[in-house]
């Protein structure tokens, strides 16, 4: 495998599909961190700051200042939990709903042109690839990945 050329073109892939989705939601004012939120938000209303943090394999700090964005915005609010009352859970607003329908035509026209030559099983296993790479650097650490502890 040329790993090198994998490397460029995971790269390649990533910015590609951000600006798109910057340059299609550019009339609702999002940034590709805002789009990504709120994308895991339509299927995960309700859940937790954490949680988003551990779904999107970011740091609590970029979430909280998408959220803070997000909220002054009014696309979405947060409520506190009514058992855990450390927790605030995360809800969308009207005009965070009426976007979802748009926001999803958005991905799925370029997952479509994406996967333009693809059959439908090949379709299938690149995006169960992706999802099984995305879980497991997601749980992992460079040490899992390098075998030591880097950066010291």
């Amino acid at each position: 495998m040329d790993y090198l050329s994998a490397s460029l073109y995971f790269g390649i892939v990533r910015r590609r599909i951000q600006s798109l989705v910057v340059e299609a939601s550019v009339d609702m004012g999002l940034t590709y961190a805002e789009f990504s939120l709120l994308l895991v938000l339509f299927d995960k209303e309700g859940c937790s700051q954490d949680d988003m943090t551990n779904f999107l394999h970011v740091d609590k700090a970029a979430i909280t200042r998408v959220i803070k964005k997000l909220e002054e915005r009014d696309y979405i609010y947060r409520k506190q939990d009514e058992t855990d009352r450390r927790l605030k859970r995360l809800y969308l607003t009207e005009k965070g709903k009426k976007n979802e329908r748009k926001m999803k035509e958005i991905v799925h026209k370029i997952l479509n042109f994406l996967s333009d030559g693809y059959t439908q099983k090949e379709s299938d296993l690149i995006i169960r690839c992706l999802h099984d790479m995305a879980q497991r650097l997601g749980r992992a650490d460079a040490t899992d990945v390098f075998g030591e502890r880097r950066g010291n």
